[in-house]
């Protein structure tokens, strides 16, 4: 009796935060009732049971979990057919935007269409979740679309983090007009850069087949740029007004990250511009280090389906500072997100590369050959320990959200045309065989895009009972010949064209306009001159070296779990010495380590967290030095951190 008592207790108190409450029940069961409730902390679904003592049972989809949500409208596939004809299904209606305005619409079916696309965590894996609410209580369709207007308003506003406009929700608000105008949205496109030879060099398609259609969810909008050539991506934000876009999206791995950091540091206004753009990852590459790091940081599955997670960062737009390394060397001034390297793990990088085409595979075998032949490096290694503890460092800012924007990456038709912008590509037309993509139903969509990407989909079509009728006073609502079934939700819930048609050329970039600057604006730096002793609060170690790399970023790979205690704005470099001397058999257990991150209980590895470094390699001496992977000028190298300089997306 207690326990009953508790849940009606708590039953009620959710009817009282109810922002929006309604009953629905499910389209091939009618007896199959479910209480559908919105409110602050998400969209609850309860299924009424029909005994009595019967606990029902209820699932709440987290505002967190939302990404978006659209209203959609029945309309005939065929101009010319009747619904019982050849060119008609009465299973699987199309579905179009619900400001459609071209006619013929399906005089039949006066439903209007909600669609709640949500990625909810299950057992470590992050499920795609749709729910589709039919709202049929009335004969018109304008009254149905106004009913799910109101929720759309509703849900929009919660995923945006602002406030609902209360008097909206209310029954007595019939202005529909006023309903779809104050949905929050975002003004600005993002900025979208990709690397079409990252990885295995599949980064085009796995854009267009595994990120677009989330962002079509989530109504964004995007230019996007395919590099050409190395620096690319470094010289276009260099010279670009990045004043149209409101975020920066990488595709590729670290190495695009890193070229358009540096360029954002050599413009100047770089201030403005790297505090206004955060910076979004989407990993294509054989590492993806700073894309783990983010997920690590959140606790998100990364490793299921990397650019599902990644995906989700940029759709939900939670802002965090990241910190960045201020690196000089006697050429060039550099700034790094990821880490320096010395010897060991900077030979594995660059000399793998000639292996790049079995992908994240190549840093395994060449693993096994340098610890075959094994080198050491002869030089100085100084350092600025860090004076406070540790432990209550890293605490990050608080999260933001962006609105999202209107959304015509895709074939629906829409009525406010001239409010609507598209996403560009301005590398023409994606190079692959379109017809590999063309589907014939949203259900066939929705298949070829989870195939391979561990996405477990789950969908609820639900329909509302006809009491809303009888409550307001309005007439009851004319059944439909058939209903809307979407046993796997297309993106764009439409059956036409074909997926990359979405993408059209608008210009192609003038690669004259990228000229190359070796001048790096930026913070300037505190330490003295390379060439200058350190001051004596320095800690100096001379000798032969294994390997030594400043990382500041959790994991310097996928795999990588390189400082365990390391976070995206903790203002540490952690500085990882190994010194000549450890036999070959530590040195495979630390490599075996990096996995698990008990690399650092190994004899000989020894993990300082500091403030600044240099390296100084003998003169004599022979090497590579790697800033995030990219091999820069061997000789003497300084960095220092530069806390918070950045902003990320995370998920």
């Amino acid at each position: 009796m207690r326990k009953d008592a508790e849940m009606s207790q708590a039953a009620e108190e959710q009817r009282k935060d109810a922002i929006l409450e309604e009953t629905f029940y499910v389209s091939s069961k009618r007896n199959t009732v479910y209480r559908v409730r919105l409110s602050e902390r998400g969209l609850s679904l309860r299924k009424e049971s029909h005994c009595g003592n019967a606990a029902s049972k209820t699932e709440t989809i987290r505002v967190d979990d939302i990404v978006g949500c659209r209203c959609m409208r029945s309309k005939r596939r065929s101009a010319g057919s009747c619904a019982c004809g050849p060119g008609a299904s009465r299973g699987q209606p199309r579905l179009v935007e619900s400001t459609e305005t071209v006619q013929p619409s399906d005089e039949y079916d006066s439903s209007a269409y909600l669609y709640v696309y949500a990625y909810t965590l299950k057992r470590r894996r992050r499920e795609r979740m749709t729910v589709t609410l039919r709202f049929r209580s009335f004969d018109r369709y304008e009254d149905n679309l106004r009913e799910a207007s109101r929720w759309r308003l509703a849900v929009k506003c919660l995923v945006a983090g602002e406030p609902i406009p209360k008097p909206y929700m209310s029954p007595a608000h019939r202005n529909l007009q006023s309903l779809l105008s104050a949905c929050p949205t975002e003004l600005k496109n993002l900025l979208v850069i990709l690397n079409p030879k990252s990885g295995l060099g599949r980064g085009r398609e796995a854009f267009q087949r595994r990120v677009h259609p989330i962002l079509s969810e989530a109504e964004l909008t995007y230019d996007l740029y395919i590099t050409r050539h190395s620096n690319y991506a470094r010289d276009l934000v260099r010279t670009r007004d990045l004043g149209q876009w409101s975020g920066l999206v990488l595709v590729g791995g670290d190495g695009i990250v890193f070229e358009a950091i540096n360029g954002l540091l050599q413009r100047p206004d770089w201030d403005t511009c790297i505090k206004r753009l955060p910076i979004g990852v989407i990993p294509c590459g054989s590492g993806n280090g700073l894309a783990k790091s983010i997920a690590f940081s959140k606790g998100e599955p990364f490793d299921q389906n990397p650019m599902l997670i990644s995906a989700l960062s940029v759709v939900r737009r939670r802002l965090n500072r990241m910190d960045l390394v201020r690196v000089e060397t006697r050429k060039q001034t550099l700034f790094s997100f990821l880490s320096v390297g010395w010897g060991f793990l900077a030979d594995i990088d660059i000399e793998s590369e000639r292996l790049r085409a079995i992908g994240g595979q190549r840093f395994t075998v060449w693993s096994l050959a340098r610890l075959i032949n094994l080198r050491t490096y002869k030089g100085v290694v100084s350092y600025l320990a860090c004076e406070a503890q540790t432990n209550g460092l890293g605490k990050s800012n608080g999260d933001a959200r962006i609105s999202h924007s209107k959304s015509c990456g895709d074939d629906l038709d829409h009525s406010f045309a001239s409010e609507i912008r598209e996403s560009r590509s301005f590398d023409g037309m994606f190079d692959v065989d379109e017809r590999a993509f063309e589907v014939k139903d949203e259900c066939d969509y929705a298949e070829l895009q989870d195939k391979g990407r561990g996405v477990v989909t789950e969908t609820l079509a639900l329909e509302t009972s006809g009491n809303e009728a009888a409550t307001t006073g309005l007439r009851r609502r004319c059944d439909s010949f058939y209903s809307a079934r979407s046993r796997k939700s297309a993106y764009f819930s439409t059956g036409s064209g074909s997926i990359s048609s979405t993408y059209h050329s608008v210009e192609d970039l003038n690669d004259s306009n990228l000229e190359s600057s070796n001048i790096t604006y930026g913070p300037p730096s505190s330490l003295p001159a390379l060439t200058t002793k350190v001051p004596s609060s320095w800690t100096r170690i001379e000798g032969e070296f294994i390997m030594v790399q400043a990382a500041y970023q959790s994991h310097l790979g996928q795999d990588c779990l390189f400082a365990p205690q390391a976070k995206l704005n903790d203002g540490i470099i952690w500085l990882l010495i190994i010194k000549a001397g450890i036999s070959r058999t530590n040195l495979l257990q630390f490599l075996l380590g990096f996995s698990t991150g008990s690399h650092l209980s190994c004899p000989n590895v020894e993990m300082i967290p500091v403030r600044a470094f240099r390296i100084e390699p003998a003169e004599d001496s022979s090497g590579l030095l790697t800033v995030d992977g990219e091999q820069v000028d061997y000789g003497p190298l300084q960095g220092e951190i530069f806390p918070s300089l950045a902003t990320v997306m995370c998920p």
